[in-house]
């Protein structure tokens, strides 16, 4: 068979294979876009819900930072109130004592000191031109005194612990 009569036996064979038109197709569903619109619209509400709520959160005024002495006082103010002199807890109370007084020179006179050590953190202040020479020595006895009780197993009688309290207290008193 030539190339040409194949070619007319598949036309003949693809009309007789013809079949009518289909009826028309109809749309999945007819409340479709009724749907697809309220959709539409829940997301917009939830989208101004949510810029609402985020504008509303920043115009929140936000109350100023106590200053640094006033939040170190507190602190040594929580420190009694915990009772540890009470309760025997005598490394605690240094060691919280300590940090207020060390955190309140730092954030003070910005001494970025936190993991030095006792002696480095003296020598730091000691050529500092922000504290006199009987804030430096109360600094000096007070971080040393800290010192044997925590490292070295020091204890202090309450009476000292109480001077302890005054003494921090008055530094940061003179020194805001």
């Amino acid at each position: 068979m030539s190339p040409v009569d194949a070619m007319t036996t598949n036309m003949v064979n693809a009309i007789t294979e013809i079949h009518d038109i289909r009826g028309p197709v109809g749309i999945p569903g007819e409340w479709l876009w009724l749907w697809i619109m309220l959709g539409v619209m829940g997301c917009a509400v939830v989208i101004g819900l949510v810029l609402k709520f985020l504008i509303r959160r920043k115009a929140v005024p936000v109350a100023p930072l106590k200053p640094i002495w006033e939040r170190a006082l507190e602190g040594m103010l929580k420190i009694e109130q915990a009772g540890y002199i009470q309760k025997g807890l005598i490394k605690e109370y240094y060691c919280d004592l300590s940090d207020i007084v060390r955190w309140y020179i730092e954030e003070r006179f910005d001494v970025r000191a936190p993991e030095m050590t006792t002696e480095e953190f003296i020598h730091v202040v000691r050529y500092s031109d922000k504290l006199t020479d009987a804030q430096q020595g109360f600094l000096r006895d007070f971080l040393n005194a800290s010192d044997m009780v925590k490292f070295a197993k020091f204890i202090p009688s309450a009476e000292e612990m109480y001077r302890a309290m005054r003494l921090a207290r008055t530094f940061v008193e003179e020194t805001r």
